[in-house]
């Protein structure tokens, strides 16, 4: 999984935990440059894992040190004047959106910006989107979306990715004060100092804790990005603060001098030793997070073991200062840079790229972040948030809604331009897989047919979670209907998982000319098989329910279906052997079975067709590949060669996709592929003249 991690904010040294109201005074807190200093380190580390993900392959565990230490910091303040009502919560409310919200919305207004200029019409609604909800923070929750979204999961990394860790705090510090207010008026009640907040900080943290454990194996991508997977994090610093406020007695600097190296050292070695590949947060996350607590509670001692001419030097303050505007700044311009600039990020312009990190952040933190941080004592704070926040929320809710509709508008244009060349009959022309048919003798198209923009949603119904593929978590088996709905002659089922989706608009052509009906029984991450756990590809938590699904689709197709078309992906080695019962199972019900070979594909998730062809306009040739590369087993298939049954027909159209030594991204002006393995609807479509002949001979064969 790549790593995207989170920034601080929350200021260290200010007096601003709350608004204070004019007959009130604040309660003042000493400046911690320790702290600084592990925002700095926090933050560098975070950049060099970005920049370097080889060298520094944990840098993404600064994100547990900055939720520990605003968890510390917010419940310091909260714990030092505890909100006693309406008017306190949104006056703290009120600060937080002064101190994070101007910042942030004008690092996602440029960003907006430059994607609208410098890059691909594909790239401008997917960023408008991801700009939006990072503006209101619910970035995490559209990323686990993503995560478990079929098309997205292995899209171009979003410029606004990092805003995920943000959200998490921003959803913290509603939730966070609530907590406290109320753990203090049940303490006023019961008259125990501070009981009622530690029970319920320590709760929250200690349930989160154990759903982040239980949810780091079964959904990791959630346990990362979710809130309440990672609010244990934010609620150690918090339980932190109140041992810190209610300890009687202060560890000698010597003691505190050792937790400050045992902490560094742990930190240091936990962005070393940790990797992608290594369960996350899981128990992993405890050390970074311990180590943390340790470096906090340390409490910038003074004596031998004392790092205060390291943590006290200037650039480490000035890095601590703007470790919130470089956190911003950093990833949309790691993200962005290479694409605008057309070039390879090298050692040069990655050092340069950092330059350029600090300057802007630098900037925006003197003449945004405090320009507009509340001070103590100052009124009206309230009024000036809504107003802030309705500015910020206008510049970048207008930018976002412009690109949507330039987007929208790019894609209408494209689909009429289908509708007017896409054919809609079985006769084969220049446009799609025809271009490869040596009896068309066609010229190499000027200009594409469908457009990058067009072709990021050029998807069949099959395809697409939510429409008419079967995907986890599983429910009741979902079928659909294409082709000849109303009177259909013949019916024929479409079996198999995402790669068998993908013939289905090639299928509903057919269907339609000969008055067929099909219907899909497309299982998403399943073999079509009753043993899916011989199949390496399959999760065996889904095997079960796999099987079950499959199992009743064959029930289904063996009582109402004439044909059964067959295809899936399977480059794990899987026996054939699998496949053998579910064909004998169909064969000898008497139903006729056309197995049509898996396609070439790129099969690298890194690799996105529709984003190589907007870099490569000019020679979308920069994105093709060869057989060699991206022709894998199919086990299926094999499996029916290997069947003794007139009722078994297979097919390869291999040669409609690739030709010689080359398999183009881009054939007869139609973009092949719709994501790095899926066929485009469109150039699908396109194949059926050449599927219809193997499929009238497979429906033959069972007259």
């Amino acid at each position: 999984m790549s790593r995207t991690t989170s920034a601080p904010t929350d200021e260290v040294g200010q007096s601003d935990p709350t608004v204070v109201r004019p007959d009130h005074t604040a309660v003042p807190t000493h400046h911690r440059p320790d702290i600084q200093a592990l925002r700095a380190l926090a933050v560098t580390l975070v950049v060099a894992y970005h920049f370097w993900p080889a060298s520094i392959p944990g840098g993404f565990v600064g994100v547990d040190v900055f939720f520990v230490i605003s968890g510390f910091l917010i419940t310091s303040a909260l714990l030092r004047r505890p909100p006693e009502g309406v008017r306190d919560l949104g006056a703290f409310w009120a600060r937080r959106i002064l101190r994070l919200i101007p910042a942030a919305a004008l690092t996602i207004a440029v960003t907006l910006v430059v994607v609208w200029a410098f890059r691909p019409t594909p790239e401008w609604a997917p960023a408008a989107r991801h700009g939006l909800t990072s503006m209101f923070y619910v970035e995490n929750w559209r990323l686990i979306s993503d995560a478990t979204d079929y098309l997205r999961a292995n899209a171009t990394a979003s410029p606004f990715q990092h805003f995920w860790s943000l959200s998490i705090e921003e959803q913290f510090y509603v939730l966070w004060p609530l907590l406290v207010g109320l753990g203090a008026l049940l303490d006023r009640r019961l008259r125990r100092a501070g009981v009622a907040v530690l029970v319920l900080l320590g709760t929250v943290t200690a349930a989160s804790l154990l759903w982040s454990l239980t949810l780091s194996w079964s959904e990791p991508a959630e346990a990362y990005f979710a809130t309440p997977a990672r609010m244990w994090q934010l609620g150690a610093g918090g339980v932190l603060a109140w041992m810190l406020l209610h300890q009687r007695r202060r560890p000698g600097a010597n003691v505190r001098g050792a937790y400050a190296l045992a902490g560094l050292a742990l930190v240091l070695a936990s962005s070393l030793l940790i990797t992608g590949e290594t369960v996350y947060p899981g128990w992993a996350a405890l050390v970074p997070t311990l180590a943390a607590a340790l470096l906090i509670h340390a409490d910038d001692p003074d004596g031998p073991l004392s790092l205060r001419r390291l943590t006290h030097s200037r650039p480490v303050q000035l890095v601590g200062d703007c470790s919130y505007a470089i956190y911003l700044w950093h990833w949309p311009i790691v993200v962005l840079a290479p694409g605008v600039l057309g070039v390879q990020r090298g050692l040069v312009l990655s050092l340069a790229l950092i330059g350029l990190t600090l300057a802007l952040s630098w900037a925006s933190t003197r003449y945004v972040e405090n320009a507009l941080r509340p001070r103590s004592g100052t009124t009206f704070v309230g009024r000036r948030a809504v107003l802030v926040l309705a500015v910020c929320s206008l510049l970048v809710v207008g930018i976002a809604w412009s690109m949507l509709r330039a987007s929208e508008s790019a894609v209408r244009a494209s689909e009429d331009r289908v509708r007017d060349l896409v054919p809609t009959s079985l006769e084969p022309t220049c446009v799609g897989a025809g271009a490869l048919d040596p009896d068309l003798d066609c010229e190499e198209p000027t200009e594409l047919v469908t457009t990058p923009e067009f072709t990021r949603g050029d998807l069949p119904l099959s395809v697409i979670v939510g429409q008419c593929i079967n995907w986890p978590p599983f429910g009741e088996l979902v079928s659909c209907p294409v082709g000849d709905t109303t009177q259909p002659e013949r019916k024929v089922a479409l079996l198999g998982n995402s790669h068998a989706g993908h013939w289905e608009p090639a299928l509903t052509a057919i269907a339609q000319e000969h008055q067929w009906q099909v219907d899909t029984y497309v299982i998403g991450v399943c073999q079509p098989t009753t043993d899916n756990a011989a199949a390496p590809s399959v999760d065996p938590a889904e095997t079960d329910t796999c099987d079950a699904l499959v199992d009743e689709a064959l029930d289904r197709i063996v009582a109402e279906h004439d044909l059964v078309v067959m295809s899936t992906l399977d480059r794990d080695s899987t026996s054939p052997d699998i496949y053998e019962a579910t064909l004998r199972r169909l064969t000898d019900a008497g139903v006729p079975v056309l197995v049509i070979r898996d396609t070439p594909a790129p099969m690298d998730p890194d690799y996105d067709t529709v984003a190589c062809v907007s870099e490569h306009l000019e020679d979308t040739t920069a994105c093709d590949g060869t057989p060699e590369e991206w022709v894998g087993q199919d086990p299926l298939t094999e499996a029916a060669e290997a069947l003794d049954s007139d009722l078994v027909t297979t097919v390869d159209l291999e040669d409609h996709i690739c030709r010689e030594d080359v398999c183009p991204a881009v054939i007869g002006g139609v973009i092949v592929y719709a994501d790095y393995n899926h066929l485009s609807a469109t150039y699908s479509a396109t194949l059926a003249p050449y599927l219809e002949p193997a499929a009238l001979e497979a429906m033959a064969t069972g007259d």
